[in-house]
């Protein structure tokens, strides 16, 4: 069953749409994500090599399109930020799904919201009951697609009066695109994570792994969460 798009929703489709003149849809989101994401992963880098390895894939991507096709990408990037702060929900997989992009023959199927949010409830009150001021509550998914799950769990630890600093994501999965999509959204929900793109079943590492800017913000670090 696929999700009912919001307005946001077809204003990101429609920006897609006027990048992928001489492309697929699903090869053009694909490059977006990819986009947004290196350019969100490359600020929290201090390595000045692995800045430059960051910041030269970018560069090979965005070098794929015209300045008015990117010109698109970039507006489709701030539908996304406007987006998840209008609603803390997960948003990219949503449409991933609309444009026929989930792979379903490789089992890749988004978990309705309802579902995911179902699940999320069952699971919060014993852990928000158990909880201590300063615990490092970690919630992962090795095989996390667009993290609708993630993001709906860690949501009802804050409804349930979780502070957010205390909650460390860790989401993976084989397909880079499912990570692109993971580590936007998690980055601009605001969430310490780390995104893996990796085999979880092989332990097979593709890249290195890649961390949010509130890992950095609420010092998971110093905390010791890798």
């Amino acid at each position: 069953m696929t999700a009912m798009l919001n307005e946001r929703h077809k204003e990101f489709i429609k920006l897609i749409e006027g990048a992928a003149r001489s492309r697929s849809m699903v090869d053009v989101f694909g490059d977006a994500v990819h986009l947004m994401a290196q350019a969100l992963w490359k600020q929290c880098i201090c390595n000045e090599a692995e800045a430059a390895e960051v910041e030269a894939d970018w560069q090979r991507t965005r070098d794929m399109y015209s300045d008015d096709e990117f010109m698109n990408i970039c507006k489709a990037f701030a539908v996304v930020a406007e987006a998840l702060e209008h609603s803390r929900t997960e948003f990219l997989g949503i449409v991933l799904e609309h444009i026929g992009a989930s792979n379903t023959r490789n089992g890749q199927f988004l978990t309705p919201e309802c579902v995911a949010r179902m699940m999320a409830q069952c699971l919060t009150p014993n852990v928000v009951e158990t909880h201590k001021a300063g615990e490092v509550i970690t919630i992962s998914d090795p095989s996390c697609g667009a993290s609708v799950l993630l993001v709906e769990q860690a949501e009802r630890l804050r409804d349930g009066g979780i502070p957010q600093s205390d909650i460390f994501v860790v989401a993976g999965d084989i397909d880079r695109r499912a990570c692109d999509m993971s580590y936007i959204e998690l980055s601009l929900l605001g969430y310490a994570a780390r995104v893996d793109h990796m085999d979880a079943l092989a332990m097979k590492e593709y890249s290195k792994p890649r961390y949010t800017i509130g890992y950095f913000v609420h010092g998971f670090p110093m905390r010791g969460k890798k």
